[in-house]
């Protein structure tokens, strides 16, 4: 058995309103871009309306190094990763010592050691604590260390194990990179965290089943090409008619397996990659707005927030805002994959979930 004890989240301190995001493109595509003003209906579109960053716009849009963007995101990583796993152990009486494995995830940057290293040494958690730090999954190694937590919980269920959840996706946008998908990812994405806190002991929300779908021969469809100037992202246009085609079946039988009918889930936590995503699956499984609230609200606040996006989701299910009974947990991310779990939300997870488990740590800037 596996339970997800808390989710804490945090986000660092400017905020940046997606209205001024469109004028900053407005700015940056005039004369570079023919039809600018569809190309601005991508912000328009986009479902989000606020995310924030590590470092103030004007900042951002200087033309700094690849070094630069790396060096903030390694400083800022330790300083969301290490503001989580303070919140994490605190809401959770849980000591330092008692991690038995720590997962971390994050790909919007290059960090070796990983963010894990500095996290036990900070924490002086024990020496044989298990590393897992996953950094080539994208936005679907959220879901993928609840997965593997889940895997470990069944060998060792006395275990804890926590998850620490950083992307700093401003550090990949590329200043004179007006292609299409460079576009979508300045429309998307946010920086920010989250960390989970998972265990055999009964909590807010338990773990039941869990399985990867790998889609054979994409692997053109999302991911980074690394470049002399940085990370220049790959995003296919074809990803939702990939999840048309093989998302429904997929699902199906995750579900069949556990004996479970798609009219007995009660959630759908999804992760929120975009707003033409959550309208694809919303259509392929003929949902109501109102099952996909919790994925529209974490889009609309912090936009993409990659492979913490899907744990932002859970924070608000946890928090209250889910409803009690059996939950499809799923995200998408390079390979092309997706990660499925299925879990059952507790009755009263207001709760049974940590006071102020499902609220954000705003970090001061430096």
């Amino acid at each position: 058995m596996s339970f997800i004890q808390c989710v804490t989240t945090a986000l660092p301190p400017y905020e940046l309103s997606q209205a001024r995001v469109r004028e900053l493109a407005r700015e940056q595509l005039r004369g570079k871009v023919a039809f600018l003003d569809q190309a601005l209906g991508l912000f328009d579109n986009s479902g989000v309306e606020s995310r924030r960053l590590v470092r103030d716009v004007d900042v951002l849009l200087q033309n700094r190094s690849l070094g630069w963007r790396n060096d903030v995101y390694i400083e800022e990583c330790r300083r969301l990763g290490i503001g989580l796993v303070e919140d994490l152990l605190e809401r959770t009486s849980t000591a330092p010592d008692e991690i038995d494995v720590l997962i971390t995830t994050s790909c919007t940057g290059f960090m070796i050691p990983a963010l894990d290293a500095d996290l036990i040494n900070h924490f002086r958690m024990r020496r044989d604590v298990r590393r897992l730090p996953f950094t080539e999954l994208g936005c679907a190694a959220g879901a993928m260390a609840l997965s593997r937590a889940h895997d470990h919980l069944r060998a060792y269920p006395a275990h804890r194990i926590a998850i620490v959840a950083v992307e700093i996706p401003s550090m990949t946008y590329l200043r004179g990179d007006v292609t299409l998908p460079n576009l979508v990812s300045a429309a998307l994405f946010g920086d920010g965290g989250a960390a989970a806190l998972v265990s055999g002991e009964r909590g807010p929300f338990e773990i039941l089943d869990a399985r990867t779908h790998f889609f054979h021969d994409t692997p053109e469809m999302m991911g980074f090409h690394l470049t002399d100037d940085g990370f220049s992202i790959v995003l296919d246009k074809r990803v939702p008619q990939l999840l048309e085609r093989e998302l429904p079946a997929a699902v199906r039988s995750f579900l069949a397996a556990s004996g479970v009918e798609q009219r007995e889930l009660r959630n759908y936590l999804f992760h929120p990659g975009g707003r033409r995503i959550l309208d694809t699956v919303r259509d392929l499984f003929a949902l109501d707005e109102d099952d996909l609230a919790l994925s529209r609200e974490t889009l609309r606040d912090v936009g993409n927030l990659s492979s913490a996006s899907v744990l932002w989701v859970l924070s608000k299910a946890l928090g209250g805002g889910g409803r009690p009974g059996l939950s499809l947990v799923a995200a998408f991310g390079p390979g092309f994959n997706a990660e499925l779990l299925l879990g059952r939300l507790a009755r009263d997870t207001a709760s049974a979930a940590l006071p102020g488990a499902a609220g954000e740590a705003p970090l001061e800037p430096v």
